[in-house]
């Protein structure tokens, strides 16, 4: 016959595991609702740029994500289903570490999607500053409308399959 010490015990272990299990469960929930945050984006069958794209997914729209591969989304998109960079969506917020951040919710920093794709290039915001204090004749201006270029999708995937590029 078991004690009630061992009893008190085992319900101790195993709420411990429930909490845990709800802590560090699954990251972003699947079937959770995103909205694309970045203009021009495309829906494509498989998670890689070099793909045909299925469709557009304007700015503004919301998806309905199955699963997640690297840093593709698998999503429902008005009856499609189709992969989305993870650019499209907004950076997911910073969660704070530590048993102490996951049971009192210490303040996170948060990121832009911007400044995620640009740190993922190696490109931050501090990087930017130094280069713009070494080279004060660079026109920014320039940089900036360049970033506004906008570029079809089927078109580039033309002007790859012509000039008999690899992706």
């Amino acid at each position: 016959m078991s004690s009630p010490v061992f009893w008190k015990k085992a319900a101790v272990v195993l709420a411990a595991l429930g909490l845990a299990l709800l802590l560090l469960g699954p990251g972003p929930g699947w079937a959770e609702t995103l909205e694309v945050v970045q203009p021009n984006q495309s829906l494509y069958p498989d998670p890689d740029f070099a793909g045909s794209p299925m469709g557009a997914v304007p700015q503004g729209s919301r998806v309905q994500v199955v699963r997640q591969a690297g840093d593709w989304y698998k999503v429902n998109y008005q009856g499609m289903e189709g992969w989305l960079h993870r650019q499209a969506f907004p950076a997911p917020k910073a969660q704070p570490s530590g048993l102490k951040g996951l049971l009192f919710g210490a303040p996170a920093k948060e990121t832009t999607t911007d400044e995620a794709a640009l740190a993922g290039k190696g490109f931050t915001p501090e990087i930017e500053s130094g280069y713009r204090q070494k080279h004060p004749e660079v026109n920014f201006a320039q940089v900036d409308k360049v970033e506004t270029f906008k570029v079809n999708p089927a078109k580039l995937e033309a002007f790859i399959k012509e000039g008999g590029l690899n992706p």
